[in-house]
Order: C-alpha cells, then structure tokens, then sequence
C-alpha cells in the first residue's frame, strides 16, 4: 500500500478538490481513506459525508478513527457519516482508565459488508464466514474493561449520553472563548466553534 496525503484547506478541514482528484487519480488501487471525526484540530468536517461519499464512489473503503467519539454520541454515528469501519477509544468516551494500569480496550465497528471478514479464533469461532486469522491471543480481547463502559452507557441511557456529548461541544467552547486574547485558536468550524478538545 501507498499512503496518498490528502491537502488541508486553511481551516484544517480536508481540501474536497484535492481529494477528489486524488481519489480519481488512484480509483483503480484505491484501498481506504482514514479520517478522524470530528478532525484532529478539534472541528466538525461539515463536508464529510461529501468526502466520504467520493471514496465510496472511487472503490474505496472509509475508517474513521473514534478517538473524538466524545463529541458525536447522540447526536451523529460513524455509520450516518459513511464509514465502513470505525474503532472506539473507551478511555476518552466511555470511561475507562487510561494511561494509569490499563487494560485498554477499543472495539472495532464494521458496516454490514464487511461483517463476513471479522477475525475469527481457532478455539471460538468469533468471525465471519470469510474471517480472517486472529489479531489477538484472546477472542474477544481484554472484554472484561468493556463492563465498565457498559455500567457507564446504562446508567446514563441515551438521553444522559447525548448530554454528555453536548456537554463536552459546551465546555469546549467555553474554554476556547475564556482563552481567546492569551491564546490563539487556530482551527474552528464555519461558525467559529469547536467541536470538541
């Protein structure tokens, strides 16, 4: 595989032209494009389902990183956005420890066409009818952390996880305002807000 870097407008957003010319350019060996969402620099790309749908429509695949997951839940999904394939970080938007013990844990979300190609294991079969050979010595990997993320989702229900993420959108910007006129801030969406950090 050849990593193909895709321009950024001044913004920090994704350059649509660029992609799409990109995309066109290498249909034939197009494999995927990786995409956090929101980005990286801490906005909303308000073009994703446009970028997601030009790699669909050059033969590719989308994964998109979950590490800002924090500013999506109940309000938006990786599947509503277009992506094929999405991991999630728990220690950031479902409470697990990070960086202090571990375990770590990130589960792995596919979109129906891909479900068939799951790894599986030799001693539980966990995959798909074409599943490709075990990525972990554990078929479910370290599942217990998940106990924690899953006592996190039910007690605060759909309704509480929403408020979370507008919580987290709120209190971005409210720190993003407090600072402005010591700090700079160099990527915000279209109307001048984070989406999250």
């Amino acid at each position: 595989m050849k990593v193909v870097v895709t321009k950024a407008l001044e913004n920090g957003n994704i350059d649509v032209d660029d992609l799409r010319e990109k995309a066109l350019k290498h249909k034939d060996n197009l494999s995927a494009l990786m995409v956090t969402y929101p980005s990286t620099h801490g906005v909303y790309e308000s073009a994703i389902k446009e970028i997601t749908g030009i790699i669909h429509e050059n033969g590719g695949q989308v994964y998109m990183d979950g590490a800002n997951m924090n500013a999506q839940v109940g309000l938006t999904n990786p599947g509503n956005i277009g992506a094929d394939v999405c991991h999630l970080n728990l220690h950031k938007t479902f409470a697990i420890p990070h960086g202090g013990g571990g375990p770590g844990v990130g589960p792995i979300c596919v979109a129906t066409q891909l479900v068939p190609f799951l790894p599986s294991n030799p001693i539980i079969p966990t995959g798909g009818d074409q599943a490709i050979t075990p990525i972990s010595a554990a078929p479910y990997g370290s599942a217990s952390v998940c106990l924690i993320s899953y006592g996190y989702i039910c007690m605060l229900g759909a309704e509480g996880l929403k408020r979370s993420t507008e919580y987290a959108i709120i209190n971005a910007n409210y720190i993003k305002e407090r600072l402005k006129g010591s700090y700079e801030c160099l990527y915000t969406g279209e109307k001048g807000r984070a989406a999250q950090r």
